[in-house]
């Protein structure tokens, strides 16, 4: 596999190539980056994928209080439609993508739109009289300039570390990331050492304007997925259901506290179908236990919804994840210090006052209920 590997290296170069050209258009004005006299937050990444963008998401939208006038643009990834689009809680994971939906259930406050032309997106939510807008996974877009950069990469593979797609996962050169205000390293191990953090510091080595700051993903008690009934998974024997970019973390924290049968593990934003579901509850149906349980995402929650009547005599529950720092960050203080400057009639909480919240939010709901529950 490695030699076969080594085949991807010119293909390799030649997006390098492409993309660095791009850049260099970006960079010398032959390519123009449009800015908007809202404010914008764009939190992405430089790998492709499972880095915990829309957590973050979630995570700045808990922690602005005032949510009149917020709005939240991602692509869609996974959607069957194209185009703008506004989604609500009623909305069809087919047509607005899995994430958007999620995030529009648990903030109905919200406006959430998916639109794959950024600039497109963005002045239609401007017309809707929006004063602050999220852009979800939006650092290669740079036909839009965001007022604040937010850069994601995960503790196991930082982006110094990897490789041009496809030969790697990178989307373009790791030398990018000085486009980035904050640098956030997430899924990294709770607590986390002095002396780790020292090393992520030398490694990254942020440039003087970025700040670097540490996160965790903390796993909470799984939700019934149709029932109000409280799940214990703890000593069960578990089908493990995944559709996301990277999925260790979870096997391995549901595989110290319960017996993973079978992973059910299907590429990213992947769309189940009815032959998928079925396979599924055979094999479900063959654990000779009465204490097994089939266990999932909360992104992929919104997709198995739509097989209710499948699992009508099946235990079935997703896992809520909160998005938290820990180390010595300032995270909170300088996303609400740049809304402050910024936004129209901010009515944000004050910057010292939010360090008491620092942590994760966490929103139980139903995903097969039309209004969520906090």
């Amino acid at each position: 596999m490695p030699f076969l590997k080594l085949f991807l290296l010119p293909i390799a170069f030649f997006y390098g190539l492409v993309v660095f050209i791009r850049n260099i258009f970006f960079d010398y004005g032959i390519f123009s980056s449009k800015e908007y006299s809202v404010p914008i937050i764009s939190v992405g990444n430089l790998c492709s994928g499972g880095s915990g963008k829309s957590p973050l998401v979630e995570y700045i939208l808990k922690l602005i209080d005032n949510k009149a006038g917020l709005a939240v643009l991602s692509r869609g990834y996974g959607r069957d439609s194209s185009g703008f689009q506004w989604v609500s809680e009623k909305s069809i994971v087919k047509d607005v993508g899995d994430e958007p939906l999620q995030i529009a259930r648990k903030f109905p406050d919200v406006n959430v739109a998916v639109s794959e032309n950024r600039n497109n997106g963005i002045q239609h939510i401007i017309h809707d009289e929006c004063d602050l807008i999220l852009l979800d996974d939006a650092f290669q877009h740079r036909w839009v300039k965001p007022g604040l950069n937010i850069l994601l990469t995960t503790y196991d593979n930082l982006f110094i570390n990897d490789h041009l797609l496809p030969f790697g996962s990178l989307r373009e050169s790791k030398n990018n990331f000085k486009r980035a205000d904050i640098i956030v390293v997430t899924k990294t191990p709770y607590p986390l050492l002095p002396l780790d953090e020292y090393r992520l510091k030398e490694q990254i080595a942020p440039f003087f304007h970025q700040k670097l700051c540490y996160s965790y993903l903390n796993y909470l008690p799984p939700i019934s997925l149709f029932s109000e009934n409280d799940i214990q998974f703890e000593g069960k024997k578990v089908i493990l259901l995944t559709a996301i970019a990277s999925s260790q973390n979870l096997y391995d924290y549901v595989n110290s506290n319960s017996e993973i049968v079978e992973h059910f593990d299907f590429r990213d934003h992947y769309s189940f179908k009815k032959k998928d579901i079925k396979k599924i509850i055979e094999c479900y149906n063959k654990i000779d236990s009465q204490e097994k349980l089939i266990l999932t995402t909360e992104k992929d929650a919104t997709r198995l919804a739509l097989y209710e009547s499948y699992f009508k005599d099946v235990s079935i529950a997703y896992i809520p994840i909160e998005f938290k720092f820990q180390g010595k960050t300032n995270f909170n203080e300088l996303i609400l210090k740049y809304v402050e400057q910024n936004r129209v009639d901010s009515k944000v909480p004050r910057a010292e006052n939010a360090l008491q919240t620092q942590g994760g939010y966490y929103f139980r709901y139903r995903i097969g209920r039309t209004n969520p529950k906090n």
